[in-house]
């Protein structure tokens, strides 16, 4: 009787490729064992890049099912570790598998005999081995991403927005056309006050791709672009911030303000709860913030509650919030200080240096250097490109090249000139958008000059917001001195 026998192959690395088991190498050995045998071939089951860790596996699953339906005879490897490298799966795969389905199985480079104890017993302490190795793999792989994280190198993975892999340095380099969309994000959030959704919402009206397979920005992408310290050079690993050899993208004072003021608005209560002042007051004595906190007006007849603003380091409620344990500052009438605020704040809109200084930095802040910088960089870029086509059409012409090879070599290039021209379109769009922020400014600036009126008219989380975009920070001390910094 003829045996129907399967070939399972398997390979999860590059790696593994490079010491004789690649799929090519596998494949060859396992036909000429069944030609050796007489063996009829009833198909090769290959798992490409997968693990040995489980069976968790196409091909795999698709042999135990055949198995299973008694399709074949016979079960072929080149080395039991390509079957697993869990004693536990080799096991069930003979016992629970194989074996009820009077299915043998072979090794081509190991003599296993699964129709004697011995030769089971051989295999058992083969798939232990196979384990240990495979955990020491394991234990392998992670002191050497702990070791890379400690020396700055990046560790692989998806490559961050704003990077690219240089493959005949192996190092990362900034790509400056993605970068121009980090720097964005970290400007918007530092200097304009906006939240993620508003962030989002402003990548998505310009149509800038995005660093995943989402056509659409999310509030979660700019929230994970914003806590990734890789963009300010460091490489974190288990908690450990350490110095990355790739080159950053903003600088370590922007990253931690950002984080500053992440820390700040998570920190915020419920809009019922929160002050007006919540999040940019501080005490005056110790330096820690200070909170909402409602007292009753008569303790003894607890009707009506007052809003006071307290001293973390006084209050208490926070351990991680204190800077002094004997600070005395004191609790400090919100409805006071707010009022003093609120009228340092229409001071402040009267000032005709101030308004000045405010027109200037918006107008400043339209002139973005990164943009002008970038589009240089993308036309340079496809000016290169368009050489390039130009070459191999000329090599095709003068039968240098054939028409396969031509496809081939100007395939990659197409696609980028497409990829370029976008971003360079996209770039004078952004631009014309700075130019109408000019006019943005002078309405900002007439607005400040009718600032009584739209106060007045104003919710109080449409104050708070008022507040946040021109007070930086508010202390107190114990005397109730208060210093404004806008």
């Amino acid at each position: 009787m003829i045996i129907s026998a399967a070939g399972y192959l398997r390979v999860s690395t590059d790696e593994q490729a490079e010491h004789g088991v690649s799929l090519p190498s596998q494949k060859s050995r396992i036909i000429a064992y069944c030609q050796s045998q007489g063996w009829n071939l009833y198909d090769l089951y290959i798992d490409d890049g997968y693990s040995g860790k489980n069976l968790n596996r196409p091909a795999m699953q698709r042999l135990i099912a055949d198995v299973k339906e008694q399709k074949i005879g016979a079960v072929i490897v080149i080395k039991l570790d390509r079957l697993s490298r869990r004693q536990k799966d080799v096991l069930y795969l003979l016992e629970d598998v194989f074996e009820p389905s009077f299915v043998g199985f072979k090794s081509v480079s190991e003599p296993f005999d699964t129709t004697t104890p011995f030769g089971k017993a051989a295999i058992g302490m083969m798939a232990v081995f196979a384990q240990l190795e495979r955990e020491t793999i394991v234990e392998r792989v992670r002191e050497g991403k702990k070791e890379a994280a400690k020396q700055g190198r990046f560790m692989g993975g998806p490559i961050a927005l704003g990077y690219k892999f240089n493959r005949d340095t192996r190092k990362l380099e900034i790509n400056e056309m993605e970068a121009e969309t980090v720097r964005f994000i970290f400007s918007e959030y530092l200097n304009s006050g906006k939240g993620y959704q508003h962030i989002a919402d402003a990548l998505n009206e310009r149509h800038t791709p995005t660093p995943s397979t989402s056509s659409q920005w999310s509030r979660g992408t700019i929230r994970a672009i914003l806590k990734n310290a890789f963009y300010a050079g460091f490489v974190e690993h288990k908690g450990n911030m350490n110095k990355g050899e790739h080159p950053a993208i903003i600088q370590e004072e922007e990253f931690y303000a950002a984080q500053k003021i992440k820390a700040i608005r998570s920190s915020y209560t419920s809009k019922a709860e929160s002050g007006l002042l919540t999040g940019i007051i501080y005490c005056g004595e110790c330096g820690a913030r200070m909170r909402m906190k409602k007292v009753w007006k008569n303790p003894r007849n607890p009707v009506e509650k007052v809003d006071y603003y307290t001293c973390y380091s006084q209050d208490r409620s926070s351990k991680s919030m204190i800077r002094d344990v004997n600070c005395k500052c004191g609790h400090k009438r919100a409805s006071e200080i707010e009022m003093a605020v609120i009228k340092s704040l229409h001071e402040y809109k009267q000032d005709p240096i101030i308004l000045k200084n405010t027109m200037d930095k918006l107008l400043k802040d339209t002139a973005n250097e990164h943009i002008t910088k970038s589009q240089t960089q993308a036309v340079k870029e496809l000016d290169g490109i368009k050489k390039k086509l130009d070459k191999w059409y000329d090599a095709f012409e003068k039968d240098i090249i054939s028409a396969d090879d031509l496809v081939n070599r100007i395939k990659d290039l197409h696609e980028h000139r497409v990829y370029l021209e976008g971003k360079i379109f996209e770039y004078d769009k952004i631009m014309k958008v700075n130019i109408s922020q000019v006019a943005t400014a002078k309405e900002i600036f007439n607005i400040l000059n009718n600032f009584d009126m739209i106060w007045e008219g104003a919710t109080k989380e449409e104050r708070r917001q008022i507040l946040l975009s021109f007070v930086h920070s508010i202390t107190i001390d114990k005397a109730n001195n208060i210093i404004i910094k806008f």
